[in-house]
């Protein structure tokens, strides 16, 4: 599984304290949760992300940056803390990194410690697992703080596998077959989703903090099941131009060999406990890149603010996705 990671300016030859603070640019930090590198700037020809694919085109794409883990939190920390799964130890969606290794410094707690302001919107560690301190502005307190309980009984475990997947704040679909097939289409812009919001809160901060040098993290949760988008990007594919995987089947399956705990039984997932036509299965893959072309929406009314504000030539942008999605 691939990593996204499409940087505007190059970020890894970026030491925040080798200038002088007059000097250093500020960072605007995008994530997408569990986007696929399902993109027009690495080679989908149906996907429509133009946002993405500008930023691609300006800057520098990765195409060897792989996932840690097929979860958000293992990933996420791997990458925040610049360690290996074997080093964190981070191999759910319960535990924090700072209880085993509070030696470890994040990524924002770094770029705090070296004079930055560091502003978070949305989801960029794991839900309920924020590292609290390392945010000067929207930081949140940790829920799950403390090591993850242990798994009790199969109806217990299989509740926890179920919660793997991040509980969507989208408002219920427009109609029941929406609901059924896991799929929520939202009115308007998608003024009352989550998303929405989190992109108008990074356009806050841009805004307050113009004349600062922020590091600034925005995390989208889509396209994350359910796929969520509103109808007008659902109206940009036709499922029967979609293809479907050359070795697809109706259910999932693993390969000779492989244990059957690398697919659960139940999960929220797109094509997990379910079984799916070749008709229903690319009606999913079109939700799911509904919700891609929305993110990109949204990436793009906070590109579009930073330009406003005359940051592009001062700001380092990094995008990146935490893991992707088997689509069949």
């Amino acid at each position: 599984m691939k990593w996204l990671a499409v940087v505007a300016t190059v970020f890894l030859t970026f030491n925040a304290a080798a200038d002088p603070p007059a000097k250093r640019p500020s960072v605007l930090f995008l994530i997408s949760d569990d986007m696929r590198p399902d993109l027009g700037c690495y080679g989908n020809t149906i996907v429509k992300s133009p946002n993405i694919d500008a930023l691609a085109t300006a800057g520098v794409r990765f195409d060897r940056a792989y996932a840690q883990y097929p979860l958000c939190n293992p990933s996420r920390t791997s990458l925040l803390t610049g360690r290996y799964l074997t080093h964190t130890g981070v191999m759910d969606n319960r535990s924090f990194f700072g209880d085993a290794h509070p030696e470890l410094i994040s990524l924002p707690k770094y770029f705090k410690q070296n004079g930055y302001l560091t502003l978070r919107t949305g989801k960029v560690f794991h839900e309920g697992i924020d590292d609290t301190d390392a945010w000067t502005e929207g930081g949140e307190p940790r829920k799950n703080a403390g090591k993850a309980a242990p798994r009790k009984g199969k109806k217990k475990a299989a509740k926890i596998d179920e919660g793997c997947a991040d509980p969507d704040p989208s408002p219920p679909a427009t109609d029941e077959r929406a609901r059924s097939d896991r799929r929520v289409v939202l009115k308007g812009d998608g003024e009352d989703h989550v998303d929405y919001k989190v992109a108008d809160q990074a356009i806050e901060y841009l805004r307050k903090h113009k004349d600062d040098q922020f590091f600034l993290a925005c995390g989208f949760v889509k396209p994350h099941a359910p796929p969520t988008a509103p109808k007008k990007y659902y109206d940009l594919y036709d499922p029967a131009a979609i293809p479907l995987p050359p070795d697809f089947k109706p259910v999932p399956t693993m390969p000779p060999g492989f244990p059957n705990g690398c697919i659960l039984p139940r999960n929220s997932d797109l094509f997990v406990g379910r079984e799916a036509t070749p008709q229903e299965a690319r009606e999913m893959i079109r939700a799911y890149y509904a919700s891609i072309s929305w993110t990109d929406w949204n990436v793009g009314r906070v590109l579009a603010e930073l330009d406003r504000q005359g940051l592009r030539d001062k700001t380092i942008i990094v995008f990146w996705g935490d893991h992707g999605y088997h689509l069949g």
